[in-house]
């Protein structure tokens, strides 16, 4: 019979410490890592002087879509990119929309979207230089969601967006590295919310180890 208190006691480090591992797994299948949207490439025509084509209407674009996750999946809702060209320092112009279809992406993949609009409203102007330099506005704009074993999460929104120096004289992107459309003044920050769902699951399985020590005792 005194055996029994440290018996007891026995069972509830045990059911303790089983709870933390459950709960501590629970959160890590439920943490989730945003997905990185970059622009790859870009191609304006209209400032292509070789072509001497200054009318030219078409704006070429390339996405690349990372989703550093090793075991969810990602739904994405349609990706819509807005383009404005920077008049000075501090004002931009609409210069046209496009919109990437939904599409889905397994774990740690990459995917490639390309596509071309039309810009509207007297086209593109290439009398707006800042310091002799071309600059555009690329932001985009989606909700996702994850992916977990046969289950998805509610969606999250996800956003960014970047300056891009556009070459006067070939109409291409300056830099050819792709370009994280991210935390990037003057006017976006990306960021889709981490998911609340593991740290609510945690909260319960807390909530309940408490009950069961305020029985013991």
């Amino acid at each position: 019979m005194a055996e029994e208190p440290e018996s007891c006691w026995s069972c509830c480090f045990s059911f303790i410490l089983t709870m933390g591992v459950t709960a501590f797994f629970i959160w890590l299948s439920l943490r989730v890592t945003e997905p990185k949207c970059y622009l790859e490439s870009i191609y304006v025509p209209a400032l292509n002087k070789s072509l001497n084509s200054p009318h030219n209407s078409t704006l070429f674009f390339k996405l690349k879509l990372e989703n550093p996750n090793k075991d969810k999946g990602v739904k994405y809702d349609a990706v819509h990119l807005t383009f404005r060209i920077f008049n000075d320092s501090n004002t931009t112009r609409a210069l046209t929309n496009a919109t990437v279809e939904r599409f889905y992406q397994g774990h740690q993949k990459t995917a490639h979207k390309s596509g071309n609009t039309t810009v509207t409203g007297g086209g593109v102007n290439v009398t707006a230089v800042v310091n002799g330099k071309v600059y555009f506005r690329v932001d985009f704009d989606t909700r996702v969601k994850y992916k977990i074993l046969v289950f998805y999460t509610k969606r999250d929104s996800l956003w960014g967006g970047a300056n891009v120096e556009i070459n006067n004289s070939s109409g291409l992107k300056v830099f050819g590295k792709p370009l994280r459309l991210g935390n990037s003044l003057p006017r976006i920050v990306s960021g889709a919310s981490n998911l609340r769902e593991g740290y609510r699951a945690l909260y319960a399985i807390l909530l309940l180890v408490l009950v069961v020590l305020h029985v013991l005792t």
